[in-house]
């Protein structure tokens, strides 16, 4: 285990995350190198998680969205592996080691990544291989990884890491999930709650903009089309209804209607709050 520290490099990508993100890297050991990217311009959060030993916090300028500021970080990265977790997940060093040890018998690796703790077993065997993983933590490798360039940027949230998997299958590269290894992530939280009612409009616009596009780029257009189009409708449908009498409930299916409407013309998923 000698060599973890020069073979893994940590990543984290936050966006309106200072509530979590120290709780996020306390338990992680030092020596390992740290990379954060920031999605905003906020060089006091800079300054303040550059005071961690190992630690580089890199501004994205802007909000990019996950794959994109995932990209800026691992292109500076050129470890073996690269352990991504999001901010609202915890984890101690103890679980890098056992995915760390348990991926060098792995040929041809893509990911490998832990459950959720509040999840049951869902095989007896404890590695197993699949056709994808959730993206909340992940231990990449980064030599095989990079045939694929990472996340396609397209996306700005979800499916951005199911669209991975399927390009690193695509390329022989193989994904498990490992259901005797649980982490604690809280789901939905890496932003501050204050956030809470604007970050709920920007996650149905872009599930249904990247529901799309995901569907189209994969399986083609009749394909999308079909897996979208009664969404789209029921969407306008409880759109026009809830404008009467609920307004949040008015706004969400406003946004899940505007996602798709953009995706089905072509437009980037470039909606922001």
């Amino acid at each position: 285990m000698s060599k973890i520290h020069d073979e893994i490099t940590i990543l984290t990508v936050t966006y309106k995350s200072d509530h979590l993100i120290d709780q996020c890297l306390a338990n992680l050991d030092k020596k390992f190198k740290t990379i954060v990217v920031e999605n905003s311009n906020n060089k006091l959060i800079k300054e303040h998680l550059e005071k961690r030993k190992n630690t580089k916090c890199i501004l994205s300028g802007s909000n990019l969205g996950f794959g994109s500021a995932f990209n800026i970080g691992a292109k500076n990265i050129n470890t073996k592996y690269i352990f991504h977790l999001n901010p609202d997940v915890f984890i101690n060093t103890d679980t890098i080691h056992k995915l760390y040890k348990i991926s060098k018998d792995i040929e041809n690796l893509g990911i490998i990544s832990p459950i959720e703790e509040n999840k049951t077993n869902i095989e007896e065997s404890k590695l197993i291989e699949v056709n994808h993983v959730k993206g909340f933590a992940m231990l990449i490798n980064n030599f095989n990884c990079r045939e694929t360039n990472y996340f396609d940027e397209n996306f700005f949230l979800y499916l951005e890491e199911i669209d991975l998997c399927k390009r690193l299958l695509a390329i022989n590269k193989k994904i498990f999930l490992t259901s005797d290894i649980k982490v604690k992530h809280l789901g939905g939280m890496s932003h501050n709650p204050i956030f809470s009612k604007n970050m709920e409009k920007q996650r149905n616009w872009h599930y249904m903009w990247s529901l799309y596009y995901f569907n189209k780029k994969h399986f083609g257009f009749r394909i999308a089309l079909k897996s979208t189009l009664r969404k789209f409708i029921s969407a306008f449908l409880k759109m026009v209804l809830f404008y009467f009498i609920n307004k949040d409930k008015f706004d969400v299916y406003k946004y899940r209607f505007l996602g798709l409407l953009n995706s089905y013309l072509g437009k980037k998923s470039s909606f922001r709050i």
